[in-house]
């Protein structure tokens, strides 16, 4: 059976995790209601149900099995929970989590691809890769 997940972070389209999504099927972008807050946790996003932030995405088609293997990524339900969203696509699963992280930061456009990097010298940025788990490098 066909399922449909929001996804808000790595798991986009050009993203590191986007492997993950390989056999899914890209139905488009999407934005969530403003009833969210975005989170970095320098290497990944978390969305929280709670904020007035409109939360920018993707909609992907997959099967039940494929479902099964992003619950085993995101730790569902250990780390992230899920629950049906409303999207311009129909209802979608999305991950979240009850409040953030500690250390993480907000994030107020609601858009994981738009954040942005603090210098860390007069010679260059941080990049996510360069400094994944470390937010003090991160904005």
């Amino acid at each position: 059976m066909a399922t449909q997940v929001f996804v808000y972070g790595t798991l986009m389209r050009g993203e590191r995790n986007h492997h993950w999504m390989r056999g899914a099927k890209f139905i488009g972008g999407a934005v969530t209601a403003p009833r969210f807050s975005l989170w970095s946790l320098g290497a990944y996003p978390v969305i929280c149900p709670s904020g007035r932030t409109q939360v920018l995405g993707e909609v992907f088609r997959l099967t039940d099995a494929h479902l099964r293997r992003l619950d085993i990524l995101e730790e569902y339900p250990r780390f992230y929970h899920r629950r049906r969203e409303p999207t311009r696509f129909g209802p979608a699963w999305i991950y979240y989590q009850s409040n953030p992280p500690p250390q993480s930061r907000f994030l107020p456009g609601g858009n994981w691809r738009r954040r942005t990097l603090r210098p860390l010298s007069r010679n260059g940025f941080a990049g996510v890769e360069a400094v994944q788990g470390r937010q003090r490098d991160l904005c």
